[in-house]
């Protein structure tokens, strides 16, 4: 039997952001971009991996092959990959294991992106993780068109091996205006992008000053995947910062949603400010929308924030803990009694709604941002896997990583287990029965040691890259965030979403 990961991904140009027209050139430039894929194995028995790449002029281009052990992780960097360096489209890797193992030749992946190039920091990066099966339905909750200011767009893949599929997007402004709806179809296991900058095919004249949502549908419910990337060009237009987030799945969401949001942050110590957050959530109704956004710190108890508001139908709103976003920057003041606030965000919205999680970094002066999906509460999970967990450190930091594991339950504590594997399939490292109470995170950083002691992590060494696996032991549901950070050789900061088994 096989079993496939869908990536859409590039090489050297990523989702058609790098070649710029001349009519918008008002918008930031990453630079070039560069794509390296992560594929780990969820189980103990050997896997074979193969990937075939699909690029969008159209056929098809065999890549590499190998096995994985168990729990095994493989890098593919651009220079592996068989790919010229023009390439840009998607990817589809497969597995044929035999084994009677349970999950036997179950893959997952996150993939990398790095861009260099540009005038400002020289180096951003971002995250997101390959998808096992397509959607009928998919969102974008945070895109943006603003010249000189930030720029989106995203690709759309068809995960029929077989047939083309024809999809209907719908853009509207985070005020509820319908920007219209248009038209694509995309070919078997392709992508398309849509680039905000460029109208176009399936992409309106959204005017010099945008912000807003998009709603993709596959006709005859077929299946669909999609990854977004913004480019952010502030406070200056020579500094960009860049990040990747996967579509969330909204097909068949009905009725009210209670979501999470496990990483946030307000870092503001004597009014500079370092680190902060933002939720953009996505009514998907034609009713108005109740929302209560419920602030408590890592350390749990009572919350430190509750605010409430109303979205309009089919719209989005924003809640910034800097500027205020659709609230007044006020409203977050009682965040900052200690100037550095951290912990999670519970999202309860009373008509079916998506969300996305977004954090930008002032790091001496360069400026970083990474954005994931919220995770819904009746979709958590009891065992996660959480491949591109990295431990770096030649004479100095190089690259590391923080897992922050969530509990979703509002009622019972989550005991819970944390693996870590290195590429060989070797388990280095387990933190058992890790107690999280009802509605709070733990943070474990390969670094700093998060919510642990920085020497917890001595047994990954310093040249540590792999897989964490979560593991729910008395059932309650979990979701993860995985946080990438990179100080070589400019720094650059991601995040994205942990991969349910």
């Amino acid at each position: 039997m096989k079993r496939r990961i869908s990536l859409t991904i590039s090489f050297v140009v990523l989702l058609a952001l790098v070649v710029i027209p001349a009519a918008a050139q008002s918008f930031p430039d990453p630079g070039a971009g560069s794509t390296f894929t992560e594929l780990a194995n969820q189980s103990s028995a050997e896997a074979d991996w193969s990937i075939v790449y699909y690029p969008i002029s159209g056929g098809s281009v065999a890549g590499t092959s190998g096995m994985l052990n168990g729990y095994g992780l493989h890098i593919i960097d651009p220079d592996s990959s068989g790919l010229v360096q023009s390439f840009q489209g998607a990817a589809v890797v497969s597995s044929g294991s035999e084994s009677a193992e349970p999950g036997a030749g179950k893959l997952s992946s996150v993939v990398f992106t790095e861009w260099r190039g540009n005038t400002g920091d020289g180096f951003q990066m971002g995250l997101y993780s390959g998808a096992s099966e397509g959607a009928s339905e998919i969102c974008f909750p945070s895109l943006w068109r603003y010249e000189d200011s930030i720029i989106s767009s995203f690709a759309v893949q068809n995960t029929d091996a077989q047939n083309d599929v024809n999809v209907s997007i719908n853009y509207v402004s985070r005020d509820g205006v319908d920007a219209g709806t248009y038209n694509a179809t995309i070919a078997p296991n392709h992508q398309k992008t849509f680039d905000l900058a460029t109208p176009g095919a399936g992409v309106p004249n959204l005017g010099p000053s945008w912000e807003g949502s998009a709603k993709v549908t596959a006709d005859g419910g077929a299946g669909i995947v999609g990854v977004a990337v913004a480019s952010w060009g502030g406070p200056n237009p020579d500094r960009t910062r860049s990040a990747t987030y996967n579509a969330a799945d909204c097909s068949g969401l009905s009725g009210s949603t209670v979501m999470v949001a496990p990483t946030h942050y307000r870092v503001n110590p004597g009014g500079g400010w370092l680190l902060w957050s933002a939720v953009n959530v996505q009514n998907l109704s034609g009713n108005t929308a109740n929302l209560t956004l419920t602030y408590t710190d890592r350390d749990g108890g009572t919350p430190d924030l509750v605010l409430t508001n109303t979205i309009p139908p089919f719209s989005t709103l924003g809640a910034n803990t800097r500027n205020g976003g659709n609230f007044p920057a006020s409203a977050f003041d009682p965040l900052n009694v200690d100037e550095q606030w951290a912990g999670a965000v519970k999202i309860e919205v009373d008509q079916p709604a998506v969300a996305t999680v977004i954090t930008q970094w002032d790091r001496s002066g360069l400026y970083e941002a990474g954005v994931y999906a919220a995770a819904n509460v009746e979709q958590g999970a009891t065992k996660i896997f959480v491949p591109g967990v990295k431990r770096i450190n030649d004479g100095g930091w190089k690259d590391f990583s923080a897992v922050i594991v969530q509990n979703l339950s509002g009622s019972q504590t989550a005991d819970v287990t944390v693996s870590f594997y290195d590429k060989t399939g070797a388990n280095l490292l387990t933190f058992s029965n890790q107690m999280i109470a009802p509605g709070t995170s733990l943070g474990l950083n390969t670094n700093n040691g998060g919510d642990l002691n920085p020497s917890d992590f001595d047994p990954l060494g310093n040249d540590f890259e792999g897989q964490a696996i979560i593991t729910s032991n008395n059932g309650a549901p979990l979701a993860a965030v995985l946080n990438g950070i990179s100080k070589s050789p400019d720094g650059g900061s991601a995040t994205t979403n942990g991969i349910p088994e």
